[in-house]
This record gives C-alpha cells, structure tokens and sequence, in this order.
C-alpha cells in the first residue's frame, strides 16, 4: 500500500493521493475507490456516444468550454466533484484530454454504486448523440439530471428500468434536448418538457435519410433475417408497431405506409 496526503477544505477533499485496496468482483479501483464495473461502463457509453457524434457546436480555438463532452471537465482546475459515501472529493482532470467517467459532472456513489449524475443545466456537461439502452444498468441511482445538453435520437425504453422518479424533474430530467418522438411511456411530456425535433426522422425511416422508401424495407429485412444487426437506434426506427420484435408485421406496416404516402 502507497499513500501521499489529503487537503481537507470545508467538506470537500482535494484528491492529491492515491493508494490501492482490493476491489470485490465486479469493482474496479480509481484513485484507492472501488466503482461498481457497470456503472462506469455507462458513464463510459455517454462520453463516447457524444465523441462520436460528430456534432458542430461553432467551437473557437479560444474556448476551453465548447465541445461534447465538455472539454473543461478534463481540465486540472476543473469545479466538478464526486461524493463517495457522502465525503466529497474534489478530483482535477488529469489533462488527457479525454474526458473521463469519474469527471463527467457532478456524481455521488454509495458503497460502489452510483446513485445520482447530474449533468444537466449549469452543470454544462454538452453530452450529445444518443442515450445508451446500456442506462438500465444504473440500478442504484435515483437522481439522473441530464435536461439542456444535445442529446439525440430515440429515448431507449431501457429508461423505465430505472427506479428514479419519473414525474419529479428535481430528481430526473431529459427535457431541453433533442430527443426524438415516440417516447417511452413511462416518460411524461408535459409540464418543464421540451425538446428541439427539428432534427427527428419518423418510425420507419431506418436509415435515418429523412425519406422512408424501399431501402428501408431492405434494411428492415436484413435486421430479420439476421444479415445484418441493428443498433438500438436502428431496432427502434424499425419497429413499426412497437411490439419490442422485428419480424414481418413490421414489413407488412412499413410497405403500407410508403404505398400510403405515394396516394
């Protein structure tokens, strides 16, 4: 075991030390703290469906705070914190310049678990592309804020897996996003919900290029005879009657609409 020293500041701990513990299965140890596997997994997924989104939010070479993820929360004076077992630890990015699960936001873990993410407003987190289906293996947390970043596409019904408060926007929040329509039921859309579709395609598009004709039948085909596997985004686009399966019911559903709209 190695130790350097810890700067207590009201409530907050400066974490300029590290030291290694053994870690149940599952867990891996960041910074001498043992992190359940899944939940960083997610954190993971988020970071790297906004990487990957390829989003053009105008960056100037002068702002440190524009991207997605916020390229501000790699940095070694970085403001966000993480709360482990109630302590707060005070951790700087570590300048990879790659944002990192444990920088991502505002987080508070219990026992290894993480129970609360907020990375929403004035958190300015920038998270873009779409939510992982991967969400519902956060089954501690009870706080997911995630409202007015540039969150895209389907809302995967995953979501409902959760055990937070979908009716209490304090403790969980999409709103402010761009997040495309149908959503799952479990979500309600009215009250502080809003969301830019500017950018949403419809059901039955599956390609996503905004027209939904025969390429889409032959894709939806594919996914069903297995010669091809869809993403969660893709599944979601073609399941024409939302029955959670992809199977000729949906083809059935898919050429009616495109002779639909060629009346």
């Amino acid at each position: 075991m190695f130790m350097k020293f810890l700067f207590l500041i009201p409530s907050l701990l400066i974490f300029s030390f590290s030291f290694s513990q053994d870690c149940d299965a599952g867990y891996s140890e960041i910074n001498g703290v043992c992190f359940h596997d899944g939940d960083i997994s997610v954190l993971q997924k988020m970071i790297d469906n906004s990487y990957g989104s390829g989003i053009d939010l105008g960056c100037e070479d002068w702002d440190n705070y524009c991207g997605s993820p916020n390229p501000y929360m790699d940095a070694d004076d970085a403001w966000f914190w993480v709360i482990v077992d109630s302590i707060s630890y005070g951790w700087p990015g570590d300048e990879s310049g790659v944002v990192d699960p444990l920088e991502l936001g505002i987080q508070e873990w219990n026992n290894g678990r993480l129970t609360s993410l907020m990375c929403g407003a004035y958190i300015y987190c920038q998270l873009s592309g779409p939510i992982p289906e991967e969400v519902n293996q956060l089954t501690e947390i009870n706080t997911l804020r995630l409202e007015y970043n540039y969150l895209s596409g389907f809302i995967p019904e995953e979501v409902c897996d959760l055990t937070v408060d979908n009716d209490d926007y304090l403790t969980f929040d999409l709103g402010g996003n761009h997040l495309c329509p149908p959503y799952p039921d479990c979500i309600g859309t009215g009250g502080f919900w809003s969301q830019d579709t500017s950018g949403c395609t419809e059901i039955g598009d599956v390609n996503f290029d905004f027209t939904i004709n025969i390429q889409d039948i032959i894709n939806l085909v594919s996914f069903i005879i297995n010669l091809d596997l869809p993403d969660n985004q893709e599944a979601i686009a073609s399941d024409m009657n939302a029955d959670g399966f992809l199977d000729v019911l949906d083809v059935v559903a898919l050429v009616e609409d495109i002779l639909n709209a060629e009346q």
